[in-house]
């Protein structure tokens, strides 16, 4: 029985492959020219293939209190097929991003709705994006392999909201997860399962630097009741 399983999962492999070709390659990084700068950009060891860079000169919880959320921009090449979305989808799309990146900032962040001297503009763009190919993952084994699995590719970057000095910036491409079956059953789940990883991934950055800062407050004023 062990061995039938096993032999009907390689047939579904070679199916898939003789299918998709090289639809399963990884997205891949690119430099769309939608950040101010792509100087100082580090591998990101926590996230494989994510690239970062934080502003050394800036002590960004002292300075800054709000955060502006721009809206979500799509960069997308019009003459790739894949790139074609409906207008419904990329709102869908954007509006996902942008209320799920406000509902973890508002937490430690207060939301501007102007720019002003404490205020950090957040600005975000797609500039791949990869649909996924529903009928391939109607079966968890060439969900398994990856064969019908989307993505994204996406700059991102946290600026001074008046004078535009770049305190953070990453890009990142990425497809879906592979166990998350379901998300393969729409068109744009994994689009949207990995828009979602990178709006938790901002979040946690900031929320790392306050909890830093904090830390930094309590030794400074126990150091001084010493």
């Amino acid at each position: 029985m062990f061995h039938a399983q096993i032999k009907i999962l390689l047939i579904n492999c070679l199916v898939v492959f003789s299918l998709t070709g090289c639809a399963i390659k990884q997205m891949e990084l690119t430099e769309s020219g939608f950040l101010s700068g792509y100087s100082g950009l580090e591998d990101y060891e926590e996230l494989e293939g994510m690239r970062i860079y934080k502003n050394p000169d800036v002590n960004i919880v002292e300075r800054y209190s709000k955060i502006l959320v721009a809206p979500v921009e799509f960069k997308l090449d019009p003459t790739v097929k894949e790139h074609k979305m409906d207008f419904e989808d990329e709102l869908k799309l954007s509006n996902y991003f942008h209320e799920t990146l406000i509902e973890g900032l508002i937490i430690n962040y207060d939301i501007a709705d102007e720019p002003g001297e404490d205020v950090l503009l957040l600005r975000i763009a797609i500039t791949d994006i990869l649909p996924n190919k529903v009928y391939l993952n109607l079966h968890w084994a060439t969900t398994l392999i990856g064969g019908g699995i989307g993505g994204a590719s996406l700059e991102a970057e946290l600026i001074d909201s008046l004078t535009g000095e770049r305190m953070f910036s990453f890009i990142d491409a990425r497809k879906g997860k592979k166990l998350n079956y379901t998300k393969g059953l729409t068109k744009w789940g994994h689009t949207q399962e990995v828009l979602g990883m990178w709006a938790k991934h901002i979040v946690k950055n900031l929320d790392d630097l306050k909890t830093e800062q904090l830390i930094k407050e309590l030794e400074e004023s126990w150091a001084n009741e010493e």
